[in-house]
């Protein structure tokens, strides 16, 4: 069931005459006695997902391209309106219904037990209490299985897995525990895969997975965060997808707190965390970042996509190719922003490392992470990702501005460690 209908059938159960859905604010429902707000808020990547599930391609082109539409679509009988503007501080969907009757909210229906909703689309929703409400007035919702992809990634955390891979024409597994295990949905196509991931990548992802066969970019399945790696492979589309939290951890969380590793959050210098893909680098990383903003110190993070979502207002997220147009721009711009901390996601090319290098130089203090298989090796990575005239001296700044290194170990049994270093003269 598409996720729109949700709100369709809302309409229809107040008697409103359409509503209005933007990006982290309240649904409002519109009356001809005045509007109402109800009492949940929308996602922007939500609203992104509804809009993609039911609008025509043609609509899809232009709403890609930042221009506003509107389109015709019939649901359980009914025809509205919707309308899209797609506008950089989010979207607005403005629903109409096509020739409906002016008609006051009905009264407040007897409690009923709620039934289940798509997945990220509340199970109930009510409208908040008016100037002469006794109370809120409220509905249940329809209920539905969600997409393909909504059911995977449910059942994947549920499970407790890491990671879920789509190939086409064989079944979805899931990574539990270090273990590769089926995921337990039937065989999956190519079209299915192309459609469900289409419907939540971003265009560039999108574009690029056409074009290249490769992308990455992120989105919120309304219970955490997924990060998604497209390719192609000899049968057609693919996928990797990483579970991630819905918000970073606190220290504590992550067993981190009272190892030493407060202290190099006050001092300037090279946090590095290191480990083979899955270890949780993003997760550990997340956590490091959190502990910042809860200190006021003013953090500036570039990421390539943007993975965990911080709330906190010491803490500005920067995305390569979206809000900065390089690396280097991004740390040049929080280098001269004063900012105590710069974060950059992962080291995997000569322009990160560059950025490390040129945000260690600066006196800042860094935060990243880099693929490796063990800890000791991290730096030496890093630094092969410039060029052969520039390891020497780089060898040596990052060395000695080095805090430590932390390497989360993922066990089978679900449990993380982590193996700290610091070097002698840091401990």
């Amino acid at each position: 069931m598409p996720k729109l209908d949700v709100y369709l059938r809302s309409i229809e159960k107040f008697g409103a005459s359409g509503a209005v859905l933007a990006s982290g604010q309240a649904v409002t429902l519109r009356f001809p006695t005045g509007d109402r707000h109800a009492t949940q808020v929308t996602p922007h990547d939500q609203l992104v997902l509804t809009v993609r599930e039911v609008a025509p391609p043609a609509m899809l082109e232009q709403i890609d391209k930042g221009r506003p539409v509107r389109f015709e679509l019939e649901s359980a009988g009914h025809r509205y309106t919707v309308g899209v503007a797609p506008r950089s501080s989010g979207w607005q969907v403005t629903i109409e219904a096509v020739a409906a009757a002016a008609v006051v909210p009905p009264p407040v229906p007897a409690p009923r037990v709620p039934a289940a909703a798509p997945a990220g689309v509340p199970a109930e929703m009510a409208l908040e209490r008016g100037q002469y409400d006794g109370e809120s007035v409220p509905t249940s919702l329809p209920t539905g299985t969600g997409s393909v992809l909504d059911q995977l990634t449910r059942s994947a955390r549920a499970a407790s897995a890491t990671d879920i891979y789509l190939n086409a024409g064989t079944v979805a597994v899931q990574r539990v525990a270090g273990e590769v295990v089926s995921a337990g949905a039937g065989v999956i196509d190519g079209e299915v895969i192309s459609r469900e991931l289409g419907m939540v990548a971003t265009p560039e992802a999108r574009a690029a997975w056409s074009g290249s066969g490769t992308a990455m970019f992120t989105y919120g399945d309304g219970i955490g965060r997924v990060r998604v790696t497209l390719a192609r492979d000899h049968r057609g589309p693919s996928a990797a997808l990483r579970m991630l939290p819905d918000e970073p951890p606190t220290l504590a969380q992550l067993k981190l707190a009272g190892t030493g590793i407060e202290g190099w959050l006050g001092r300037r210098g090279l946090i590095v965390i290191a480990g083979p893909s899955g270890s949780g680098k993003t997760v550990t990383l997340g956590g490091l970042v959190r502990a910042l903003g809860e200190r006021r110190r003013r953090v500036v993070t570039v990421e390539d996509p943007i993975e965990l979502v911080h709330a906190s207002a010491w803490i500005s997220q920067r995305a390569v190719g979206e809000h900065v147009a390089s690396v280097g721009t991004a740390v040049g711009c929080a280098m001269n922003e004063g900012a105590d901390a710069i974060v950059i996601g992962r080291v995997s090319s000569e322009a990160t490392a560059r950025g490390v290098v040129e945000a260690v130089s600066g006196g800042h203090l860094v935060l990243t992470t880099v693929v490796a298989p063990v800890a000791g090796v991290a730096l030496d990575r890093m630094i092969a990702h410039l060029p052969a005239d520039q390891r020497e001296l780089a060898h040596g700044l990052l060395f000695s501005a080095l805090l430590g290194t932390i390497q989360p170990v993922a066990a089978k049994s679900g449990e993380r460690t982590f193996e700290i270093v610091a070097p002698q003269s840091s401990a």
